[in-house]
């Protein structure tokens, strides 16, 4: 019977949590998610930088030899990672500095 109870819960939170994400899309501006060849183009552009921090992003270091891109504020993050929040966003997941994209 716990079993049960365990599951019916974790089935409730599942439920809450996607009512919370609908309600958040549902009031997004409309205008909200740039084109994904935007992003990839602006990111393209960054100069990449060897990093001994981690990406703020997904909270991981960057490989030996691999570099992150940096953002005109100086900020350095994975390239996927800074491209997919630049998709939505147009400022540095850290500091919220502008970058610029013509969003």
């Amino acid at each position: 019977m716990a079993n049960v109870s365990s599951q019916s819960n974790a089935f409730s939170t599942c439920l809450i949590d996607v009512s919370f994400d609908m309600d958040e899309a549902l009031t997004l501006p409309p205008n909200f998610g740039r084109q994904v060849s935007e992003s990839h183009s602006l990111v393209a552009d960054m100069p990449t930088v060897i990093s001994d921090d981690v990406c703020s992003v997904c909270m991981e270091g960057f490989q030996s030899g691999v570099g992150g891109k940096r953002v005109p504020c100086g900020h350095v993050y994975h390239a996927g990672c800074i491209s997919s929040w630049l998709s939505n966003y147009n400022s540095c997941p850290l500091c919220r500095s502008n970058i610029s994209g013509g969003k």
